[in-house]
């Protein structure tokens, strides 16, 4: 039953926010042999965000993927980088849902990131500035997947697991939820998102 739900929780890159990673995700994919999924999760997991918070250059984040990637050494940083220039961060679909869901639950975000980080892109996208509060790891002191940035968000937002509904692109983090006991959604593309979240609106 979804109608014991009374907040939400998104994460930030990949759900609300992104480059067209499918374009990225596919040209690597089908360069290194590896399934798409797979493929996504490790180049636009942990890798991804520490090129999101400024913590690595673009050269060292095509190290972290193609040491991690089967075929990894077939990766060239300048091609890739090509591609990745022509695939400017902007808001996803899933924002067009965002003033709905407000309307009905408190919406907060959970990401593996900064304070400055979400400093600087609350000036870029408005949208930002609307939700009830932005959970970041470097003020829960720890990132997806551990537990305790679950358990501090929950805190923050003053709700409980089995009151709250958790959406990420990430396989590891979603079941790191679910085993808490949040509802949740593996958010794979907008189209299944939109028919989940029929549900809550």
């Amino acid at each position: 039953m979804q109608n014991h739900i009374s907040t939400i929780f998104f994460d930030l890159f990949g759900v609300l926010l992104g480059i067209d990673q499918s374009v990225v995700v596919q040209y690597l994919s089908k360069l290194t042999n590896t399934s798409y999924l797979k493929t996504r999760e490790i180049t636009m997991g942990e890798p991804y965000m520490r090129l999101e918070r400024g913590e690595v250059t673009f050269k060292e984040y095509v190290e972290d993927i193609s040491a991690v990637l089967p075929n990894g050494n077939r990766i060239d940083a300048d091609s890739l980088r090509e591609i990745w220039m022509n695939s400017k961060i902007g808001e996803m679909p899933a924002v067009s849902l965002l003033d709905e869901l407000q309307k009905k639950y408190e919406v907060w975000v959970i990401s593996n990131t900064t304070e400055a980080h979400i400093k600087n892109l609350k000036s870029q996208f408005l949208f930002l500035n609307s939700f009830n509060g932005i959970i970041t790891s470097e003020r829960a002191g720890t990132h997806k997947p551990n537990p305790s940035i679950f358990n501090f968000a929950l805190s923050e937002a003053n709700t409980d697991p089995l009151s709250s509904l958790f959406i990420d692109d990430s396989n590891t983090n979603v079941t790191s939820a679910k085993n808490m006991g949040f509802k949740v959604h593996h958010y794979l593309n907008f189209e299944k998102f939109r028919q989940f979240i029929q549900a809550y609106i």
